[in-house]
């Protein structure tokens, strides 16, 4: 062999070597949820976990935290007792305007997947002026979402009386106890609710705001710029994890009755509805329209003053080499 090929030879076992090693390298993480019980659509956490998607790329999870509310996921990764979780467009937004060092890497739901129930005597928004209208709180996601129906009926957001309940669960209750006269509702609780003939569904949510992702996955600034590798991982396993859910209905199903004890029938109706309107980010789901849409929307509905280049809170570096490892196209 001449010296030629001995020297290449040597760079090839070497990349290999480097390859290896940088693979070989494991991380210690903890991860928290932003709902419990979880929804259907933000099941990719726990899949990750107990399917081993986080193992297999070097991750070891040395807590596993159930957490009510996205701010309080938020808040445990800005603080550094977690390493990741899911949260809406408005909360990174917030958190970055407020400057903490967390970015968006990815969107595991691209898609809302939000409904609104109705009383039955309420057959549409037009219906619902000087009524009251279940919402976490106010200036929240579950109130804004609405605001484009209300205009397409020519009402503005001070013609319904906005009730702060708390959770989609929360609200279902009030909904269901006439307390308010509508709620924003995960799709989850909407399907607990289809047998009841005082409730009826008067709008999807998605419908008239498309390119607004219900999650997205967040990680440090400080890994970004020191770990890269573990923040390619973490996108990379959350990715595989959306793809198991869509790929092994059975197996889907039978996860979130272990972790939500939800009713066999209506796990079942929920995942198929969730799989016809594409709403797990199997190439990891983050793209600039949707986020510059979530811009203009909170600019619309007073979360901030003028438009932020995406950049300042989203980074998609991730996403795309995560891609590279595993194949697929890249989000548009």
């Amino acid at each position: 062999m001449n010296r030629l090929k001995l020297y290449a030879v040597a760079l090839s076992l070497m990349g290999s070597v480097t390859c290896g090693a940088l693979r070989a390298e494991e991380y210690n993480i903890t991860v928290v949820t932003p709902e419990t019980p979880t929804s259907f659509i933000n099941l990719y956490l726990q899949i990750a976990y107990e399917k081993g998607f986080f193992k297999k790329n070097g991750l070891n999870v040395v807590e596993f935290l159930q957490l009510k509310g996205g701010p309080l996921a938020t808040t445990s990764v800005v603080s550094g007792k977690a390493d990741l979780t899911a949260t809406d467009v408005e909360g990174i937004i917030n958190a970055t305007k407020a400057g903490y060092g967390i970015r968006a890497v990815s969107s595991p739901a691209p898609k809302l997947a939000y409904v609104v129930g109705a009383r039955k005597e309420i057959a549409s928004f037009k219906d619902l002026k000087g009524k009251p209208f279940a919402v976490s709180r106010a200036g929240a996601l579950s109130q804004y979402v609405n605001f484009p129906f209300l205009a397409r009926e020519g009402l503005t957001k001070n013609d319904i009386q906005w009730l702060s309940v708390g959770s989609s669960k929360d609200r279902m209750m009030a909904l269901m106890a006439d307390r308010v006269k509508a709620a924003v509702l995960y799709i989850d609780n909407a399907m607990e609710l289809r047998d009841d003939p005082s409730i009826h569904f008067i709008a999807e949510i998605s419908e008239l705001l498309p390119l607004y992702a219900y999650e997205l996955l967040i990680v440090r600034q400080e890994d970004i710029e020191k770990r890269p590798e573990k923040v390619i991982r973490i996108v990379q396993s959350i990715m595989e994890a959306c793809r198991f859910l869509k790929d092994n209905r059975e197996e889907a199903i039978a996860s979130f009755i272990k972790w939500t004890s939800a009713d066999p029938k209506i796990a079942a109706e929920l995942y198929d509805f969730i799989v016809k309107r594409g709403v797990w980010g199997v190439n990891g789901g983050m793209t600039g329209p949707m986020l510059d849409n979530a811009v203009e929307v909170s600019i619309q509905n007073g979360v901030l003053d003028k438009p932020i280049p995406h950049e300042q809170f989203a980074n998609f570096r991730f996403q795309e080499e995560a891609l590279k490892r595993i194949g697929g196209p890249i989000p548009e």
